[in-house]
């Protein structure tokens, strides 16, 4: 093979290396802003680690170096393996770095988790498998356990409650996470009798629902050692799901309690969530029964197309790190990759000069050390 074919075939690829190296500093810089206590060897560790990383998962080096960027900046003590978890939860939901480590801190913090990635993994591998058996994007359900789990969590509603409920409404209106989120809080709030100004609950509203339920004869209080307490706002839609399904269309009772929720939008996802509790109590079922399906979709993703091109771009990018190595040589990436493309430009002309050969040969010798790989 020529000089010219060899610089044709091998300069394009180190020009790609050095671009993602390039990008992998500009992380490395973030992450250090976000923890003032990273010497320059932890960068260069958590640089290291990045291709390995990404690579398990079919990711690349900056996927892993994104999600840790986000975690730094949440203050977690274990960020490699939050990170680990974020290229996981990127893979299976086809999410983004931002959006997969927004999704933990609030589930974490929702759910009192204290960053326990058992625990973490636990509620991902029910929604995931609960989001894959009904193909719900997994975006908009982390999009709506951002906006709704604290309210869930704060009102005595577990993960696999908050989610399969998520889920369930999504699945028969086919609104977005956000907006689902926003009427399983009213519907929460109301069932558990909390005013929100915010939220636009007020004490009106809640004793007009109230008043709808018990026309269908399901309580929102009981009495319990003596005291009169409100009661699991999830038993109380189970029997109101009940209720509701064995009434009429044009039955009153039916829309005094759509209209009690308060907005269109609400009552039509409170219309969707009782008409459809069977589907509710099937996907809580199938959260139960999730467990290890965020390794089985990050797997799939990993075995893909675009993961054996992640994990080849990251084994070039890693070992031109490795032969290239100083922070001057990253930091002039833009020149490096000039001067390489040049090189094309002068072989074309020079090629048959032996000297210039010679040159280029030796320039080139480093493709046999780990290029093939």
């Amino acid at each position: 093979m020529s000089i010219l074919q060899d610089l044709k075939k091998y300069l394009p690829k180190v020009q790609d290396a050095l671009s993602d190296l390039k990008e992998i500093d500009s992380y490395l810089n973030e992450i250090n802003q976000a923890g003032s206590e990273l010497s320059k060897a932890d960068l260069n560790k958590i640089k290291t680690a990045s291709f390995k990383a990404a690579s398990d998962y079919g990711k690349a080096a900056t996927d892993y170096l994104a999600a840790m960027r986000e975690i730094s900046r949440a203050g977690y003590e274990n960020s490699e393996e939050i990170a680990k978890l974020s290229l996981a939860l990127q893979n299976a939901g086809d999410m983004t770095a931002a959006t997969a480590s927004q999704y933990i801190a609030a589930t974490d913090e929702a759910y009192r988790l204290s960053g326990s990635v058992m625990e973490l993994t636990k509620v991902f591998d029910g929604a995931n498998h609960v989001a894959s058996q009904h193909s719900i994007n997994m975006t908009e359900l982390a999009n709506g356990m951002k906006l709704a789990g604290s309210t869930a969590a704060n009102l005595g509603v577990g993960a696999d409650e908050a989610t399969a409920a998520l889920s369930t409404m999504m699945a028969a209106t086919k609104q977005s996470g956000s907006d689902v989120a926003k009427a399983l809080k009213a519907i929460l709030l109301n069932t558990r009798q909390v005013t929100d100004e915010t939220e636009g609950i007020t004490t009106t509203g809640l004793s007009r629902y109230e008043e709808a339920c018990n026309a269908l004869n399901v309580k929102l209080r009981e009495t319990r050692n003596g005291v009169l307490s409100l009661r699991d706002p999830m038993e109380v839609l189970g029997e109101l799901a009940a209720a509701y399904n064995r009434l009429g269309n044009m039955d009153a009772r039916k829309q005094n309690l759509l209209e009690s929720i308060g907005g269109k939008e609400a009552a039509a996802q409170l219309d969707a969530l009782l008409g459809q509790w069977e589907i509710y109590e099937r996907m809580l079922g199938e959260y139960k029964a999730g467990a290890g399906s965020l390794a089985e979709a990050g797997a799939k993703s990993a075995s893909s197309w675009e993961g054996s091109a992640n994990r080849l771009a990251n084994a070039w990018a890693g070992f031109i790190s490795s032969i290239a190595g100083s922070e001057a040589v990253i930091k002039t990436t833009d020149a490096l990759s000039g001067l390489l493309g040049g090189l094309t430009a002068i072989a074309e002309k020079m090629e048959q000069l032996p000297a210039l050969g010679t040159a280029l040969g030796a320039f080139l010798s480093f493709k046999n050390v780990g290029v093939s790989k």
